[in-house]
């Protein structure tokens, strides 16, 4: 579980998300200001993991541009 509080640029990309990353060994999902990881297994949370620093290391870029 990652909390990003309230920042809504990330909560909303990974609601997006939420439906693109589902597979049945795991998946990703909003709860409250939370990003939650699910998997079956290590190699699974793992790619998930990967998923997610990934996705936020992109909005936080986004951010950083549009402060520009």
């Amino acid at each position: 579980m990652i909390n990003v509080g309230d920042d809504e640029l990330v909560l909303r990309i990974f609601k997006i998300l939420e439906g693109e990353v589902r597979f049945p060994r795991g998946r990703l999902y909003v709860e409250g200001g939370s990003i939650v990881a699910e998997a079956a297994d290590a190699a699974s949370l793992r790619s998930l993991l990967h998923t997610v620093m990934r996705a936020l290391y992109v909005v936080e870029h986004i951010g950083e541009w549009k402060s520009l």
